[in-house]
């Protein structure tokens, strides 16, 4: 009775669903494979597989001659929403928790590269004291430092959100300087006075509270192949539109992330209609 699978257990669903993910990436599972991840008896990994095969049938087929299972042709996943960066980490011989693990003669080849971007995110002190204004309505004094205008300045804002442009973090904030919204990138801000009332009542952060649905296709200036090429690269079907929900405020860090209308950059987009 030990060795029965019960799959509303919290254990025997993670054992599941490495069956599964193995399955499905490497394209193959032994039982002592998962005796080993999980420290469980063979008798129990066989238990694991027999459910896993009762749950999904068909998904993989036993090979007598590799002594293993694999994945069959037509194999969906049930337990997972498969993606590639946890194959990455769990089964290239560069990952530190591989669900194989490392014979003493294994070399890391070096097969994932990851671009690591500076940190841009500010100092922790400063973050700390922008969220606690934003939580408890307060008003802050900080002193930024602005590219354009190359200048420091003290600043009094009122933090109202927070966004992220995909590289760095700002804070959406009332400036009371400009009397309108803003965004202050917080690795800019070097530092912030304590938190004091205000009492007057904010507008509405139109901007931020719009929705904009965002319609774009391959730029039409691209050759054929081209703009094949950006329809594979997104998943957009033959001829069609990338259809994208997108904040007003952060809509412009959107078109420059997508290369619309980029100055610096040939534009892959073009806005649709």
């Amino acid at each position: 009775m030990g060795n029965i699978t019960n799959e509303e257990n919290w254990a025997a669903q993670e054992r599941l669903r490495a069956i599964e993910r193995a399955v499905w990436w490497r394209g193959w599972m032994k039982r002592k494979s998962l005796q080993e991840l999980f420290g469980v008896s063979l008798a129990q990994a066989s238990s694991d597989i027999q459910k896993y095969l009762e749950l999904n049938p068909g998904a993989m087929v036993y090979h007598l001659n590799r002594k293993r299972y694999e994945a069959s042709e037509s194999m969906q996943c049930l337990l997972h929403t498969p993606m590639f960066e946890d194959a990455v980490r769990s089964f290239l011989p560069s990952s530190a928790n591989s669900i194989t693990p490392a014979t003493p003669h294994q070399v890391d080849m070096g097969v994932v590269a990851m671009v690591s971007l500076p940190n841009r995110t500010g100092k922790p002190a400063i973050q700390r004291l922008l969220l606690q204004a934003l939580l408890n309505k307060k008003m802050v004094k900080l002193k930024y430092w602005s590219v354009s205008s190359g200048k420091a300045k003290l600043r009094e804002i009122i933090p109202t959100g927070f966004g992220n442009d995909g590289y760095r973090w700002h804070v959406r904030a009332w400036c009371c300087e400009n009397e309108g919204y803003r965004d202050f990138v917080l690795s800019r801000i070097s530092m912030v006075k304590a938190l004091v009332d205000y009492e007057f009542e904010l507008a509405e952060d139109v901007e931020w509270n719009t929705i904009e649905t965002v319609k774009l296709r391959p730029n039409s200036k691209l050759s054929e192949n081209a703009q094949r090429a950006i329809e594979l690269d997104y998943g957009i079907r033959r001829n069609g539109v990338l259809k994208l929900e997108v904040r007003a405020a952060m809509l412009h860090y959107f078109m420059s992330h997508m290369r619309v209308e980029n100055e610096r950059l040939e534009n892959h987009f073009e806005v649709d209609g």
